[in-house]
């Protein structure tokens, strides 16, 4: 799809579902680069595992089966430095420190799980991450604590790049309205919160277009709207 192509596709179906971003957003970068599936693979089993450290109770996943996880498949380069921080945590501290937060990372989680082949797409019109959804990525798509980013790799049907283009321009914009709206503007639908869903949109199109973005670590991606 073509630049013009795809930037009327968005808009138009952006107001059908309630959104108005600025008419003066840049045309998409149809030529952009979707980085190799390792790379997602890997970032998306380091929110696993920080996940796990900090939501689930010791008994359903053990301390030493999360480093091993870590360590088998050498998450440390690609945690955040907070995030590093977090898992370096004693575990009930981190769960007492970080459990009320952890969840946007589930956020984070389902668009890097949809650019390796899982469904459904990300939306923006809905609120958080539904559970089922969340069931879904955990107990069917990744590996488990025991795999492998070869695994996921190897059982992963990655988006292409278009596709995945498509998608973060589609959140892009919707981005745009958000942050309007969170400025007091009128953009987004009635009964969308610009906090609570706004953040679900942030979060989400933060891995898109980190994604789309080879060059750049994860807290340096362009999120500017």
């Amino acid at each position: 799809m073509n630049a013009k192509t795809l930037r009327t596709k968005v808009f138009a179906d952006l107001k059908a579902a309630g959104f108005r971003p600025a008419t003066s957003l840049p045309m998409p970068e149809v030529d952009r680069s979707l980085r190799p599936p390792a790379d997602i693979a890997s970032r998306l089993m380091a929110l696993d595992a920080l996940f796990t450290w900090v939501a689930f109770p010791e008994k359903a996943a053990a301390s030493e089966r999360v480093r091993n996880y870590i360590k088998r498949n050498r998450l440390r380069k690609w945690p955040t430095e907070e995030e590093a921080d977090i898992v370096a945590m004693d575990r009930a501290a981190a769960h007492d420190a970080h459990v009320d937060t952890i969840g946007w990372r589930l956020e984070n989680m389902w668009p890097l799980a949809w650019a390796l082949g899982f469904d459904p797409e990300p939306t923006i019109e809905a609120s958080q991450i539904d559970e089922t959804i969340t069931r879904a990525i955990f107990n069917e798509f990744l590996p488990g604590l025991d795999g492998t980013v070869a695994q996921m790799v190897e059982k992963s049907e990655p988006r292409s790049a278009g596709d995945v283009i498509a998608l973060e321009y589609r959140f892009y914009c919707a981005h745009n309205a958000v942050r309007s709206a969170q400025l007091g503007g009128n953009t987004v639908p009635e009964k969308f919160h610009p906090i609570i869903h706004g953040g679900a949109v942030h979060e989400r199109r933060h891995s898109l277009t980190w994604c789309i973005s080879p060059d750049n670590l994860w807290d340096d991606t362009d999120l500017s709207t």
